[in-house]
């Protein structure tokens, strides 16, 4: 039975370690990583940082085999896609190895939020055990059975994304007329404009993929 995994990763174990670096403040959210034995190509949403360092400091890893700007979104976010050589053993391969599926992964300057799907509890054993015998440093913050679909987020909205839409809500701020600005509930929740625009978006975007529409 497959089970769900939430992980603390150090930032410098993980994807993007040496370009987050080159650009403080940029904030990553990885929707999803194809993960071989020669390349890994995640595909990730970056907002809140200089874009042009950004991007130079993918250019400047002599690993990065391609990168791709598929979308902008109002000069806050951009969803890129990035493929870089593979050639040593990461937590990126240990999951490949365990046949594990990164949900969701949230990066700030110190560390990665992961959460991870696994075939089975042998495969997080498996997935555990590898990394400790290569020296990898991971929290395990939580584990549960996949098949509850409030636990396993089944709308597919991240907690932050959750919070956002609740509390604009609650504010009226889908009201008609509304009752509230975004500026207003961006104070209230104590983040930026941008973030909070970003996390309605994505969120909103979430809940339609998952309910009203669905691929054939």
């Amino acid at each position: 039975m497959s089970v769900l995994a939430e992980l603390t990763v150090p930032a410098s174990e993980f994807v993007l370690a040496d370009t987050l670096t080159t650009a403080p403040g940029m904030r990553i959210e990885i929707k999803r990583v194809v993960a071989g034995t020669q390349h890994v190509t995640p595909y990730f949403w970056a907002s809140g940082g200089d874009f042009e360092t950004f991007e130079q400091g993918l250019r400047d890893d002599p690993t990065v085999q391609d990168i791709l700007t598929l979308e902008e979104q109002d000069d806050d976010e951009r969803f890129y896609r990035v493929t870089w050589e593979s050639g040593k053993a990461s937590l990126l391969s240990a999951a490949s190895d365990a046949k594990a599926t990164i949900l969701e992964a949230v990066s700030d300057e110190e560390s990665w939020e992961l959460k991870v799907l696994f075939p089975s509890q042998d495969a997080l054993s498996e997935f555990h055990d590898y990394c400790v015998s290569n020296d990898f440093s991971f929290q395990l913050d939580r584990v549960y059975r996949a098949e509850n679909p409030q636990e396993r987020a089944e709308y597919g909205v991240t907690d932050e994304q959750q919070e956002a839409l609740v509390a604009a809500y609650d504010a009226g701020y889908f009201g008609v007329p509304r009752e509230t600005t975004l500026t207003e509930l961006a104070d209230r929740l104590d983040i930026s404009r941008n973030a909070l625009s970003a996390r309605l978006r994505r969120g909103q975007r979430n809940l339609l993929s998952n309910t009203l529409v669905h691929d054939e």
